[in-house]
């Protein structure tokens, strides 16, 4: 119909008109601009690539897609199941594989972007060292070096965001379709996506409004597709039912598997979207935010970001509506939840989109009003200083970013193990528990060794750390790794003597090792075994 005229990608050779009856043929330049900066930054990670075993969740995340085991909530299917498959490669060792996935879908998600800027009439070269310089921020740097989920939800997010303008700009029914079956895989990797995704489906509502009246049956296709993606989530219970070695929560009930899905465990640490408490703690997180922006980017990045997106607001309300309120949501988020950096990745995402709009803007300004000969020369000069502004942030991030040389979890693992005699008993908390996970269920060392968690203590009904200790300390020798020493004081308090045996450099919060702890041995009273 002729009032739901496909529109043209900003800066086509009709002008940087986004109401052009129909997009011109792609440039081979542009076919090609996602794939070099997909094999640039891909280039550029592997080179940082962390070795081997990670702490924390970086360390679950190593181990539990090889076992087809069940991760901490929310599952992570979609993350688990593709990180599977992804590691049938024969590239090194297990957790090179798991880190090698994460740089991967970093990589992607920056191909993605660039593609997406290339739509909105982003010169090649632009889009190409914006994305780039995108990659080079810290956050995103860091998500790429190490296993997480948080890399795979970054790929995903980029996608559907250059589905739903490829939608908007080209009414394809295949991109609906896969535009809805991004969202459900992405809704089975992390539920951020509840909060980022619905701003981006009601821009490709609007996009396609006139369409959808006409063919309401259209409205089926993203559903049916986005069904088919959460799917994944079926995963979860045959899994539990296969009584892997590491199934959190043990959720074989609908009860424990809505408790994990739903991430009910963390709710209490995140008071809602958009509530009067929440937007006092995002007002209160400001000041922590710009300097995390400028310790991992520069000013620059954010600044020109908010201005290509108000540059975007002019020519594409609906699209700019939808990014800002992304981004928005990231960002309040970020400060209400622990201000875990990682929930930053998707902000960054949507300020490098508005920062390539921005300077294509300049670029497109100054060659309309300087005099030709030189107003020519514009786009050169712009591409120039976009590729030069992506060298000086990689050159700048690369000494903070470059895990090459970290083998901490190897010598944690060799440490540790090395202190426990056979059949030893080992009560530990998840950051230096996950390594050890690894090191038996993916590398079969130490099978005698028995690793409790603070997670096994509580969901296979232990009271409390203690008790725990008296149901092995007649049958095993028992050590002990906490975090601090103030989680030491009921174990001396139940009579339990503690001796240091080793000191190891464990990684809480984080995929190093960065905390030096005793791990102690646990005598019992006298008596109390027989």
């Amino acid at each position: 119909m002729q009032r739901d005229r496909p529109r043209a990608p900003l800066g086509t050779a009709q002008g940087w008109d986004p109401v052009a009856e129909r997009p011109v043929s792609p440039s081979i330049a542009s076919l090609l601009t996602p794939l070099l900066v997909f094999a640039v930054a891909l280039g550029l990670y592997w080179h940082t690539l962390m070795p081997g075993i990670a702490f924390d969740d970086w360390g679950e995340m190593q181990t539990v897609p090889h076992i087809l085991g069940i991760a901490h909530p929310t599952g992570y299917p979609t993350y688990i199941l593709s990180a599977w498959l992804f590691e049938l490669l024969p590239l090194g060792s297990i957790a090179f594989r798991a880190n090698l996935y994460a740089a991967v879908c970093v990589s992607v998600a920056l191909a993605a972007m660039s593609a997406t800027t290339l739509r909105l009439g982003v010169r090649p070269s632009v889009a190409a060292a914006l994305a780039l310089a995108t990659g080079a921020i810290g956050t995103v740097w860091a998500s790429a070096t190490v296993a997480e989920v948080n890399s795979l939800h970054l790929a995903l997010l980029a996608l559907i965001v250059n589905r739903s303008l490829a939608w908007a700009d080209e009414r394809r029914t295949r991109d609906l379709a896969l535009g809805g079956l991004l969202v459900g895989l992405a809704l089975g990797n992390h539920l951020l996506t509840a909060f980022s995704a619905p701003f981006l489906v009601l821009f490709v509502l609007w996009a396609g409004r006139w369409r959808f009246l006409d063919r309401k049956r259209l409205l089926l296709v993203p559903v049916m597709t986005g069904l088919v993606g959460l799917l994944v989530y079926g995963y979860i219970p045959i899994a539990a039912s296969f009584s892997p070695a590491l199934p959190y929560n043990h959720p074989t009930s609908w009860s424990g598997f809505v408790f994990l899905v739903t991430g009910q465990q963390f709710r209490g640490q995140y008071d809602g979207l958009f509530t009067a408490s929440s937007l006092g703690l995002f007002a209160d997180g400001l000041p922590e935010l710009w300097q995390t922006a400028m310790a991992r980017a520069t000013a620059v990045v954010p600044v020109a970001g908010i201005a290509g997106l108000l540059v975007l607001l002019v020519r594409r309300p609906a699209l700019a509506l939808a990014l800002v309120g992304t981004l928005v949501v990231g960002l309040d988020i970020w400060s209400n939840y622990l201000h875990l950096e990682h929930y930053l990745l998707v902000p960054w995402l949507i300020l490098g989109i508005g920062s390539a709009v921005a300077v294509e803007a300049v670029v497109r300004g100054l060659g309309e009003r300087l005099p030709r000969t030189i107003g020519e020369r514009a786009g050169v000069a712009g591409a120039v200083v976009a590729t030069a502004f992506a060298v000086a942030l990689v050159l700048t991030n690369l000494p903070g970013a470059d895990r090459s040389n970290d083998r901490t979890g190897r010598a944690y693992v060799d440490a540790v193990f090395g202190a426990l005699p056979s059949g030893a008993a080992i009560l530990s908390f998840w950051g230096g528990s996950s390594p050890l996970w690894h090191a038996q269920q993916v590398l079969g060392e130490r099978p005698d060794v028995l690793v409790v968690d603070d997670t096994n203590i509580v969901y296979e009904g232990w009271a409390t750390r203690e008790a725990r200790i008296a149901s092995l300390i007649c049958s095993r020798p028992v050590y002990l790794l906490r975090p601090g020493d103030s989680d030491l004081g009921q174990t001396r308090a139940a009579g339990y003597t503690l001796q240091p045996v080793v000191t190891v450099a464990v990684g809480a919060g984080g995929p190093s090792g960065s905390y030096r702890l005793p791990v102690y041995r646990v005598d019992a009273p006298a008596g109390t075994c027989h």
